[in-house]
Formats: structure tokens, C-alpha cells, sequence
């Protein structure tokens, strides 16, 4: 039997910055299995039900990982983490090398004996619970009976011993409930049960069901009607998004390693890191260019949040800022303060090149940026007029201009906050195996793998659109200067 250990669950803003100067974490997010019994309308994970998971001896790895880098505890989520059949071998492994477990779940599957044994393994349980009106419940899991098993769960993990430090809750807030949310969680208080409340964030399902968002600046009068009670019960907190009571920093000290082994910042900022299948997972963090910015978020944050009086501990929703911009540097357009000057402004990827070049037509060639992370792809299609165009077919001397072209692309949308520019010093080991001509689309795939001050290397390559075939790849070095 292990010993509840709350000191594994939760972290200060404090331990989650010291964590990401040192290169630790303090939690992973795993999704073991992705397949489901219920089906709500806003989750992340909407389209993408299947049978995918993480292979036993891969999940064993991955977990073993995790403590390698210092974790205190894994995140289980899903997917139903109950529908996996190796879930209590994980939580004992994941003991036996020092983590808890944390388990999001619907509740639906939850028994005396799965209760007996999170209750003597020292797990934390987080049951799905939106509402306490029955028809609303339904509705947000998309099955019947949704809050019965809700509430049998609830009794069931506290007659095992379960209390409010190993019982939690987890709602969204959204326009079927946002009446009694604050409700709901003075219910949850009463019953010594941690509430776990949040904002949605607009990706999955959610974009199907755009009439459950529920706007910033009400969702401000929520947070503060739940900080006011929490304040009569002497706990004190300040207001803001996206999580309800606290603080959320977890790009400083954590990860999610999907069930296809693609690994993300978290699962709102859906940012490919790599994939574990290719790659130890350990070294996806390392060498990652999207962690490190995230963790510098003092000097990357972008628009209304660099200069926020709160910017010290606090960098809004990214995932949030991700999906409805495209850049997961900008400021949250669901930030209360932020949303007058941001919200339903047009996103900001893809977009045109042009306004980050210092190129003018006839000598600009690239057309469209796509995305910026740990691949940053840019397109363009090869103009009739192109004078490096020979019998139709594109020079290979063209290369080397249109990938520093795409550089400049890339570096004026993440430093044209900071008046920082790109100088491109040097291209190298380029390899040509592909014919470009007119007309063809292409994209440049770059992607920085190695940074030395302000020296940046820089790996690319160029891909046909139409068949997917590498026509040219090499490397390439850039100075970045103010």
C-alpha cells in the first residue's frame, strides 16, 4: 500500500519555474488508450475516438521516462483511462519508481474494487462532473444517466477512504451551466471533494458546438463570484483564466505523450514535440525549440500579455492562444483583459509572407506562412516569371534564396515584437534530388537544431506539394540581431 502524498500533486509557481531552469518535470500527461464510452461536446480529443494506444512496452518506457526527469506524479487521461486494460499496471510501476498517479475520469466504470485500489495505491481520482442538473450532465457527456454515475462514483471513492486531498472534480464552464458553476462548487466544498473548474478551450468537438462558449468578461464575473466564497471559507486566490483557484504554468514542468505518441505542450497547445515512437522521450524535450520559448515566456509572450502586471507567474491560456491565432506566443484572446482588444480577431496563421520580408516583387518568393513550431512551413507557388526559371525547370541556385526568404518569414512573425531581425550567414551540405518547374506549389519545412547566442542552425527542407517529394534538403545557419 502506498501513503497519499499531497506533495506530489500539486506545485507552486515557485517549483514550477525551478523546475524548468533545471530541465525537470513534475508531471507528465499520458493518454494510455483514446477510445471512450462517452462522447461530449467539447472535447479536445473529438474526432479521433478509436482504438489507438499506447503500445505496453512503449507506455512501461514512457513511464520510466517521466521519472528519469524528476516527475512526482502522472497524469492519466484518455480516452476513458478506464477502458485501459494495463491502467493498474501503469499506476504500479509508475509507484514503484516514486510518482502518483492522477486519474481523469468519466466515472461510468468506477467500482468498490477499482476504488479499494486507487484508494491503496495513493492515486488522486478527477470525475467528470459539469453539472447537477441531470438533463445538463446528459447533454455535456452525450449519454444518459451521465450524473448518476457521476454521484454513485463520488460515494463510492469516498466510502473507500478517498478524501478531499485524493477526490477531485473536474467541470468546464460553458452557457449550459455557467448559471450554477459557482453552485456546483460550493457543492464540492461541502462534500470535501477538490474542484477542478476551467474555461474550454475552442478546439475538438468544441468547434462544432460553438454555442457553448461562454464570453471573457463573463466568465470574469464567474471567477469572481467563486474567489468571493472562497475568501468567506479564508482561501484566498486571484482571479484569472483559465483555471478557477489557480495558476496554470504547466509548460514549465510538464508534457502530454498522446496515444499515438505524438507529444505536445499540453493538449490545448497541440504543437507536434515528437513522437515517442522515433524518438526517447527525453530528448524531445531537450532538444525542443517550442519548450524553451514557452519557458522563457518573460521574453517571448507577445501583445497585451508581455506587458501585463501579472506577466511574472501568469501567461494566459496558450492553448487558448494556439488555436484561435495559430501562435502560441500570442497573447490570449480569452483573457478578460485582453478580450476587448483581441477577441474575434482574425487569425493570425496561416497568413501572407510578405509583411515579415524585406523583399519586393519581382524578388520575393515566398508566399504564405503556415506554421511556426518545432517545423515552421512556409509556401509558395513558382510564378511563370521567376527569373530563376530555366526551360521551365526552377535553378537549384534559387534554392538558397527562397529558404532565407522563408527565414525571414519565420523570424519576423515570432521576434517582430522584439525588433529582432534575421541575417542569413551561411547555407551548407545541400543535397538537390527532386525537379521543381513552374506552377509547381511547394512547401519549406525548417525546423532549428542547434542556437548559440543569437547563432541559430537551421535544417530544411523542400517538398513538392502534389506528390510529397523531397526535392532539395540541407542546412543553413542565420544571425539574429536587434
Amino acid at each position: 500500500m502506498m501513503e497519499f502524498d499531497p506533495h506530489k500533486f500539486d506545485f507552486s509557481v515557485e517549483e514550477s519555474l525551478a523546475a524548468a531552469a533545471a530541465g525537470k518535470l513534475l508531471s507528465a500527461e499520458i493518454e494510455f488508450n483514446r477510445s471512450c464510452n462517452y462522447r461530449c461536446p467539447y472535447c479536445y480529443a473529438a474526432g479521433q475516438y478509436s482504438s489507438c494506444a499506447l503500445e505496453p512496452e512503449l507506455a512501461r518506457e514512457v513511464i520510466r521516462d517521466v521519472a528519469k526527469l524528476g516527475a512526482r506524479k502522472i497524469v492519466v487521461l484518455g480516452g476513458e483511462p478506464l477502458l485501459c486494460k494495463n491502467l493498474n499496471e501503469y499506476i504500479e510501476l509508475a509507484e514503484s519508481l516514486g510518482m502518483a498517479a492522477e486519474i481523469f475520469t468519466n466515472a461510468a466504470l468506477i467500482d468498490e474494487k477499482r476504488a479499494k485500489f486507487f484508494h491503496d495505491h495513493g492515486c488522486r481520482v478527477v470525475v467528470k462532473l459539469n453539472s447537477l442538473r441531470p438533463e445538463v450532465q446528459e447533454k455535456l457527456t452525450g449519454v444518459p444517466h451521465a450524473l448518476d454515475n457521476a454521484l454513485r462514483a463520488i460515494d463510492i471513492l469516498q466510502s473507500a477512504g478517498m478524501d478531499e486531498m485524493r477526490l477531485a472534480a473536474s467541470s468546464v464552464i460553458c452557457t449550459e451551466n455557467e448559471s450554477e458553476v459557482a453552485g456546483l462548487w460550493k457543492y464540492l466544498r461541502g462534500r470535501n471533494i477538490k474542484p477542478y473548474l476551467e474555461i474550454m478551450t475552442p478546439q475538438g468537438r468544441l468547434l462544432e458546438h460553438h454555442e457553448l462558449e461562454v464570453h471573457p468578461r463573463r466568465l470574469k464575473e464567474i471567477f469572481d463570484e467563486i474567489a468571493a466564497f472562497d475568501r468567506s471559507l479564508g482561501i484566498e486566490w486571484e482571479p484569472q483564466p483559465p483555471l478557477v483557484g489557480a495558476k496554470c504554468l504547466r509548460h514549465q514542468y510538464s508534457c502530454v505523450v498522446g496515444a499515438g505518441g505524438e507529444v505536445t505542450p499540453c493538449v490545448g497547445l497541440t504543437v507536434s514535440l515528437g513522437n515517442v515512437h522515433e524518438e526517447p522521450l527525453p530528448d524531445i524535450l531537450r532538444r525542443s525549440n517550442v519548450l524553451r520559448r514557452l519557458k522563457n515566456f518573460r521574453n517571448t509572450i507577445k501583445g497585451p500579455c508581455r506587458s501585463c502586471d501579472k506577466a511574472d507567474s501568469c501567461y494566459g491560456c496558450r492553448g487558448a492562444a494556439y488555436q484561435l491565432t495559430g501562435d502560441y506566443l500570442a497573447s490570449d484572446p480569452l483573457c478578460w483583459r485582453n478580450c476587448d482588444e483581441l477577441l474575434g480577431a482574425p487569425p493570425r496563421l496561416p497568413c501572407d509572407a510578405q509583411q515579415f520580408l524585406p523583399h519586393r516583387p519581382p524578388m520575393t518568393m515566398v508566399e504564405k506562412l503556415l506554421s511556426v513550431g518545432e517545423w515552421s512551413v512556409v509556401e509558395t507557388t513558382i510564378a511563370p516569371d521567376n527569373r530563376f526559371l530555366h526551360d521551365g525547370v526552377l535553378d537549384s541556385e534559387a534554392i538558397p534564396e527562397i529558404v532565407a526568404q522563408s527565414c525571414a518569414a519565420i523570424t519576423g512573425f515570432e521576434q517582430a515584437d522584439l525588433g529582432i531581425k534575421g541575417m542569413l550567414t551561411g547555407i551548407r551540405s545541400v543535397s538537390t534530388t527532386g525537379i521543381v518547374r513552374s506552377g509547381d506549389k511547394v512547401h519549406l519545412r525548417i525546423r532549428e537544431t542547434d542556437e548559440l547566442d543569437n547563432y541559430h542552425v537551421l535544417y530544411f527542407q523542400l517538398i513538392r506539394c502534389g506528390d510529397g517529394e523531397i526535392c532539395a534538403e540541407g542546412e543553413m545557419s542565420i544571425c539574429r540581431v536587434p
